[in-house]
């Protein structure tokens, strides 16, 4: 019995069809172009959430402030002194003289990159403004205020026993110690004392030992010194090189930054006919001859699922900068009142914690009350037990029932286990990088593996 003849395939004839996942797997390219890109130029990255940050304080300038009669008269009269330089310019490139419709474009792009500029310099004078107010005059009238509150006969009269108790502690361990005198109850004990005073007997010991034994000294620097010579050039010039790429990356970043916004402003504001970013991706990455052609139902397929990862990453990025930007202020003002030591550094440590969802809270609160018991001379307890408090009412209760649910709400769509096992995993395979973004990466693998599982289950 003669087998059958097999059937003659098909050509391939470079058009991917929907209905075999391939807006999927076009949607699937686009994030594998983009996380190469931001894998291996982090500057495209940081610029491109910079500008999703601040895309809406530029539209606020394009179709507000520059919208008033004012400062379209101010335009008008840069643009009429301009008029006869780009005319000038024109006769002698020998170019064509412009349509309507084209200094129409031209003048639109000049308001979006002004506004872009008006943007960015707004928020970094915001910025700026907002710190100089509290560290001249919020912070030191915070600080008094506590100081008073903790110095009050009430709060003394309360937290007297405990502080005695912890100072008869401290006073039974320092008496047990091999060097114990009266004279160590009257010093600062605190870890930076201590530096000071090794560094202050440094200082003394040096000198007098290099002028008794300059023999020794000199063979040491000019014999085996020329290695200690070598490694400080090594050094110095490692640090020039980290100084100089550190400051490519600000240049390349500030670059992406103007770019993408620019960019985003533009199609947003019809440049594309309504064009979404998605649109934008798509139609920027499989338009090249680097990608296969595909048909007009894989585009569009490709597109909802980039706007929708577009609009969760967005919303998570402007989400998390604000709750940031909030909490910092919060901890601040409340580490000041309490009177915590170091407090602008504890509060930033304490306003990233939104980036490590349960893990990050309790090191923050650990680290504060570590620098508490540690560097704070009087009030121990008090100044505790107030930090306590100020992590509760900002972490546990304001974060988790006002802003968490109106800046960032069902974004992520994730529930509590899911963010715990996704921050557990990207620690152990990325490290803090890997925590931080392990929540948005969660989310979008929660919302393509139905689409997968899908698509298989239509080819079967």
């Amino acid at each position: 019995m003669s087998e059958p003849e097999p059937k003659p395939e098909k050509p391939f004839s470079g058009v991917l069809r929907t209905g075999t996942g391939a807006g999927i797997l076009a949607a699937l390219a686009v994030i594998a172009v983009f996380i190469l890109a931001a894998t291996f130029l982090k500057s495209l990255f940081f610029g491109l959430i910079i500008a999703c940050f601040l895309l809406p304080v530029e539209k606020f300038f394009e179709k507000k402030v520059f919208q008033l009669s004012a400062f379209r008269a101010l335009f008008a009269f840069f643009d009429w002194l301009d008029r006869p330089f780009r005319r000038m310019k024109m006769r002698l490139a020998g170019g064509r003289i412009p349509s309507p419709e084209e200094i129409a474009e031209r003048k639109r792009r000049h308001l979006i990159a002004r506004s872009c500029l008006a943007a960015a310099l707004s928020v970094i004078l915001g910025i700026g403004a907002v710190l100089f107010g509290i560290g001249y005059w919020l912070i030191p009238e915070v600080a008094a205020a506590g100081q008073s509150i903790k110095d009050s006969v009430v709060v003394r009269n309360a937290l007297s026993p405990l502080e005695e108790a912890a100072a008869s502690e401290t006073d039974k361990e320092a008496a047990s110690g091999p060097q114990a005198s009266p004279e160590d109850g009257e010093k600062d004990g605190s870890i930076l004392s201590a530096c000071r005073e090794v560094i202050l007997s440094l200082r003394r010991a040096l000198p007098e030992y290099i002028r008794k034994n300059h023999g020794d000294a000199a063979k040491v620097v000019f014999g085996s010194g020329r290695n200690v010579i070598a490694a400080l050039v090594t050094g110095l010039f490692s640090a020039i090189s980290s100084l100089g790429v550190f400051a490519f990356d600000l240049l390349l970043g500030t670059f992406f930054f103007f770019f993408f916004l620019q960019h985003l402003a533009l199609f947003m504001s019809g440049a594309g006919e309504g064009e979404s970013i998605g649109g934008w991706c798509v139609r920027g990455i499989f338009k090249s001859r680097w990608m296969p052609e595909v048909s007009r139902e894989t585009r569009s397929e490709a597109e909802e699922i980039i706007n929708w990862i577009e609009a969760m990453f967005v919303k998570w990025i402007r989400g998390y900068l604000c709750i940031i930007l909030i909490e910092t202020t919060l901890y601040l003002i409340g580490f000041s009142f309490c009177g915590v030591p170091y407090a602008p550094f504890l509060a930033m440590a304490a306003g990233l914690t939104i980036l490590l969802p349960f893990l990050g809270p309790i090191a923050s609160f650990l680290l504060t009350a570590l620098t508490c018991v540690v560097f704070c001379r009087d009030h121990v307890i008090g100044t505790v037990i107030g930090a306590a408090v100020t992590y509760l009412i900002i972490n546990g209760l304001l974060e988790q029932f006002l802003l968490y649910p109106k800046l960032i709400g069902n974004a992520i769509e994730l529930t509590t286990v899911e963010t715990i096992i996704a921050v557990l995993i990207g620690g152990l395979v990325a490290g803090i990088p890997g925590m931080i973004f392990a929540v948005p990466a969660a989310a979008i693998l929660k919302f393509l593996i139905p689409k997968i599982y899908r698509a298989v289950r239509k080819n079967d």
